[in-house]
């Protein structure tokens, strides 16, 4: 049964599922999309997918598998979308619940001023149990440390903004690390980055959104949601095998 949510207006989701990984996860791995890595007897992107459909909010999925210009012609496709809602097919641990916080979060935004991109990211408290010890990097603000996630939510009028195409395809290339993507954006949004947070954890979470927000001429608005589990996507034969762990144990508690 979906989850309901109680934001005012259906989002459509573009899947992206361009990734391809480079290295052998386990013994008879044959390296290729990484929204095909199996799981229990399924690819990656079809747990994506079901958590998808498990939230009444959706409206329309769009599965993009080119990478180049792919966030453009994800943009283009919905053109007519309020806002077009972003996740990666390499993160099969996502649930409909972590999907309907990030939506509830997104609407709650202050209209004003009026913000374009929302980028997810999940509190260092949010790390417990199993995921104690199994992190990717955090970014370690004055106020508190965080972990992007891969899933995010943009404005279709983005793409009004001049030179911005080039940006927001960069921006995905390089979203597995943080320096990488503020580079994406610009070298003042990246040094002030550098300098603030990774190095002298100055900066407030707050304070950096603001500051990438003048820069860019767009707001741009962190959500915070509190579901780790859209942070782990599959680079290395451990992310795999914490993934194929806790799904199995999922699938142990539904047969009980």
């Amino acid at each position: 049964m979906p989850v309901s949510t109680n934001i005012n207006c259906p989002i459509d989701v573009v899947v992206l599922a361009s990734g391809l990984n480079q290295i052998v996860l386990f013994d008879g791995y044959i390296p290729g999309y990484k929204a095909l890595i199996p799981y229990h007897g399924r690819a990656s992107i079809q747990y994506v997918l079901d958590a998808l459909e498990g939230v009444s909010a959706v409206r329309a999925i769009c599965v993009e598998e080119t990478f180049l210009d792919s966030l453009v012609i994800g943009l283009k496709f919905f053109a007519s979308s309020p806002a077009v809602s972003f996740i990666t097919a390499d993160i099969p641990l996502v649930t409909a619940a972590a999907i309907c916080e990030t939506l509830t979060a997104w609407e709650r935004v202050p209209k004003e001023p009026p913000q374009s991109l929302f980028i997810t990211a999940v509190p260092q408290t949010c790390y417990k149990g199993a995921y104690t010890h199994f992190t990717k990097p955090f970014n370690r603000y004055r106020d508190v440390s965080l972990c992007h996630g891969n899933l995010f939510i943009a404005d279709p009028k983005l793409l009004h903004h001049q030179n911005l195409k080039e940006r927001i395809n960069r921006f995905y290339a390089g979203r597995k690390n943080a320096v990488t993507t503020t580079l994406a954006l610009g070298w003042r949004l990246a040094l002030v980055y550098m300098v603030g947070v990774e190095l002298l954890h100055v900066l407030t979470l707050k304070q950096m959104a603001r500051f990438a927000s003048l820069h860019l001429g767009f707001g741009v608005a962190p959500l915070l949601v509190e579901h780790p589990e859209i942070t782990i996507d599959v680079d290395e034969p451990d992310d795999y095998c914490f993934v194929r762990d806790r799904i199995e144990e999922r699938s142990g508690k539904e047969q009980k």
